[in-house]
Parts: C-alpha cells; sequence; structure tokens
C-alpha cells in the first residue's frame, strides 16, 4: 500500500542516503519547488498533470534552467549527433492533407487494419483505447479525436544494458525515432482513409502522458521503476501514440502479473544510483502507483547525459525471460485471487 504522509524529501530520508550526489554547478540552477509536488507526488485528489521538463521553450517550464544546463553541457560523440540526426530527419517527414472521402468500414475492421498497418510500419506491438481527458497536461487543451493508437518499439538489449553509455544514448535516440516513424506512417495511412489523425512522437512532452494510455491500450503494467511493462519486452521499449477518429474497438488492459511481481522485487532498487525508485507505492493525483523520485533521478540523468539502467536491470527485460515470467505470475494471480475469494 502506498506510504501516507508529508513531503518528497522527507519520504526519501526514510530510505537510504543515496550514494550518489550531483555536481553543486548543476544543483543551484534547480528551483526551490520540488519536482515531486508538481508532479502531485502525496496527492490524495486527482487532477491533470502538470509539465516538469521535456518541454521546449525552456523559459516555458519550472526547471527550464535545469533543462538548459542538460543541453548546453551535452558533448555528443559522433555516435549520438548521427542519431540525433536521424531523429530530426523523421520528426520533419511532412504529414498529408486528409482525404476528401472517408472510407467506411466496421470498427472492428478498421481495428484489424490499423494494427496491421503499425507492424508493416515497424511497430513491434499495437494497442487501442479511448483516449481521457486525465492523461493531457493541465496546460493544454484536452485533444478532441476519441481514440488513441499505441505503439512498442524495442530496444537492444545488449546496448541498453550498457547504461549509462554514449551507444546507449544513441540507441534510445534511435528508438525513439523508430517509434515516430511508427506513428506517422499509421497516420499518413489514417488521414488517406479519409479521417483525423494526429502523431504523437515524444520524448519532449507535447500535451499527452503516454504511458497511462498504453497501460489502457492492454501493451503492459507499470513496474516499479516508473516505466512500464511488457509481457514480451519487458521494460525494453519506448512508446508513440496516434490520436484519431477513425471508428475502432479497444483493447482492454492486461494484467498479467508484472505489479504483482514488483511487490517483492527489489533489483531496480537496489541498482539504481542516486536512490530514486520508491520500494513502495505512493499516492500520486489520487492514484496509488509505482514512483521514481524525480529530485534524484533527473540530476544523475542529466550529469551521464542518459540512464537507463532500471529498465535494463528489471527481471522482465532479459531476453526471452519475459513471457516464462508471465506464465508463472498468471499462477500467482490465479491463487491470489482464489484466497481472496475464499477469504
Amino acid at each position: 500500500m502506498p506510504q501516507d504522509e508529508t513531503t518528497a524529501t522527507e519520504q526519501r530520508h526514510r530510505h537510504r542516503e543515496p550514494p550518489y550526489q550531483p555536481r553543486p554547478e548543476q544543483m543551484k540552477l534547480w528551483p526551490e519547488i520540488s519536482g515531486n509536488d508538481i508532479n502531485g507526488l502525496g496527492d490524495r485528489d486527482a487532477r491533470r498533470p502538470r509539465v516538469i521538463f521535456w518541454r521546449r521553450p525552456s523559459e516555458s517550464i519550472t526547471h527550464g534552467q535545469v533543462q538548459e544546463f542538460f543541453w548546453s553541457t551535452a558533448r555528443n560523440p559522433p555516435v549520438v549527433d548521427a542519431a540525433w540526426e536521424r531523429r530530426l530527419q523523421t520528426l520533419a517527414l511532412p504529414m498529408p492533407d486528409v482525404a476528401p472521402r472517408k472510407t467506411e468500414r466496421t470498427p472492428g475492421e478498421w481495428a484489424e487494419l490499423v494494427k496491421k498497418a503499425a507492424l508493416d510500419g515497424e511497430a513491434d506491438d499495437v494497442g487501442i483505447c479511448a483516449y481521457k481527458e486525465e492523461w493531457t497536461y493541465d496546460d493544454r487543451p484536452v485533444p478532441k479525436l476519441k481514440w488513441a493508437i499505441v505503439f512498442a518499439v524495442s530496444h537492444d538489449y545488449d546496448t541498453l544494458k550498457k547504461a549509462p553509455h554514449e551507444t546507449t544514448y544513441a540507441e534510445v535516440i534511435d528508438q525513439y525515432t523508430r517509434s515516430a516513424r511508427v506513428s506517422k506512417h499509421v497516420t499518413t495511412w489514417i488521414r488517406n482513409q479519409g479521417w483525423e489523425a494526429e502523431a504523437k512522437t515524444g520524448p519532449l512532452a507535447e500535451d499527452i502522458l503516454m504511458i497511462p494510455t498504453a497501460i489502457a491500450a492492454g501493451l503492459g503494467e507499470l513496474g516499479k521503476h516508473g516505466s512500464m511493462i511488457h509481457r514480451k519486452f519487458g521494460a525494453n521499449f519506448r512508446l508513440s501514440v496516434t490520436l484519431t477518429d477513425l471508428p475502432l474497438v479497444p483493447d482492454q488492459p492486461g494484467v498479467f502479473g508484472a505489479n504483482l511481481f514488483c511487490e517483492s522485487c527489489q533489483v531496480c532498487v537496489n541498482e539504481c544510483p542516486p536512490d530514486a525508485i520508491f520500494p513502495t507505492r505512493q499516492w500520486v493525483r489520487g492514484e496509488p502507483k509505482w514512483y521514481v523520485d524525480f529530485d534524484r533521478c533527473l540530476p544523475y540523468f542529466i550529469e551521464n547525459q542518459t540512464c537507463g539502467i532500471c529498465l535494463a536491470a528489471c527481471p522482465w527485460s532479459r531476453p526471452g525471460v519475459a513471457q516464462n515470467l508471465a506464465r508463472k505470475m498468471a499462477r500467482r494471480l490465479k491463487k491470489v485471487a482464489g484466497e481472496t475469494e475464499a477469504g
């Protein structure tokens, strides 16, 4: 169950002090307000999220000076610069206008076809859900398009587990780029059918949260490390989204035991250099959930220009492990359900 009380700082100090401490020249740029407070850590009342980081221009966010420190201190090796160039080229790809005549099919037919288009367009998995208002940042208008199509693309595990490293940084950029290509491919395909569609490519915060959208679309469960766990890829993947008014049939959230597994697993907690991962669920904007301390995670990320240690350390991320774990956890879930009914 989530811890009950007080500020993020007090809660973290109940745990152990981290072995890593960020450099003073970075920390002097941090605002007085905690990123955890902006995130809604400890809040029992539901509200829409507020953006903290990864938003341009930097002047528009409270942690803007910290973000500029990240960009200004970057000394990208050639492998990272090349990955950024590939990303910029993908983001610059134009989107067609919506075709003047709508093609008509049943929602079930459209759902099948749009998933095929995604998988043909480099996605490793795809799910569909109705978009919810509470997934929109509170300084942006709620999207009017009803449906969210969510795409997952997996990392190369051997590269990810080198984190933090320049090749890991390039790999993360490349997979965000691949997810952007998927979203743009599907968005183009839908617009050519005469329906509205909009690509959401990340990682810079535009207007929507992708993780709760992906969970609702059946792509995974939230892990203790604050990222999603997929039943095949573990935490070793990235997301993108296409919003559309194309009539669709939603998928159902998939519960396969990752959340239950995280209750007893401490691998990511122990592997995190800045000690940023809470070992128990916290109240966040009216919901008990796994949570990562923003004020501890981000300084480490900034000074290393990348991270991903927790994603690679996650037992679910190792190739060939997740599907076996899912089968094992399915049996445990069944046992827990039976004990609950008997009680």
